[in-house]
């Protein structure tokens, strides 16, 4: 299985939105996509909820392939573009790592 790891950090304010506003917003498009994209074994994302201090990023996302290809093949999918390109715009940091397990 080829794992992908993502882990964002959003602008406090961007598209109108604030930070929570954003949040959620990602969530809920990140959530939809294993609906439109058949190659997604397995999805998972998560708000953060840490709140003792720590260098915390917002969202992450842990998602499963089947292998490197079927990965290759999730990231042409126009619906996955157009959210990249949509959190890039409103990102403030991002973390990716890929393994196979």
């Amino acid at each position: 299985m080829y794992k992908h790891i993502v882990m964002w950090k959003f602008k406090e304010f961007a598209d109108g939105k604030t930070r929570n506003e954003l949040i959620n917003y990602v969530k809920n498009k990140l959530d939809n996509l294993p609906s439109e994209i058949s190659e997604i074994k397995s999805y998972e994302t998560a708000i953060n909820i840490g709140d003792y201090g720590a260098s915390f990023f917002d969202i992450s996302l842990i998602s499963v392939f089947e292998n490197k290809d079927s990965f290759w093949k999730y990231t042409k999918y126009d619906v996955h573009n157009e959210l990249v390109s949509y959190i890039q715009s409103v990102q403030e940091s991002e973390h990716i790592i890929d393994y196979i397990v």
